[in-house]
């Protein structure tokens, strides 16, 4: 027997919404953990209940693991705005690149013509 593909929206039923959050949350803490010794990875895991209960899981300090997340994110921040730089000086100088190629074209017909009338 197969299952159904489930269709992603709210579930209307409190009694169900709430028995698939349970599951559902479980489940994930499950997984959060098994990623975290399987593959010896640097899990944190942030869960809210709809009603603002905490639910959290860390392979290590859930402090130190957002702060290293809070440093990542600053590090590429940082450089966002330098590779921004470079991508469009790298526009720009294909654009040059274009023109100089445009300007050599025009200047050898211009050549030619003067060759020709002159002859």
């Amino acid at each position: 027997m197969v299952r159904g593909k489930a269709q992603m929206r709210r579930i209307e039923n409190d009694t169900s919404r709430q028995v698939t959050f349970s599951k559902r949350r479980n489940g994930l803490l499950k997984k959060a953990f098994e990623l975290s010794v399987l593959c010896d990875a640097v899990v944190a895991l942030i869960i809210f209940s709809p009603k603002g209960k905490l639910f959290e899981f860390a392979s290590s300090s859930m402090q130190k693991t957002i702060e290293h997340y809070r440093r990542h994110t600053k590090d590429n921040e940082t450089n966002k705005p330098i590779e921004q730089n470079l991508q469009h000086l790298k526009a720009e100088s294909a654009n040059m690149l274009k023109t100089i190629e445009d300007l050599e074209v025009s200047r050898s017909n211009k050549l030619q013509l003067q060759a020709f009338w002159h002859m």
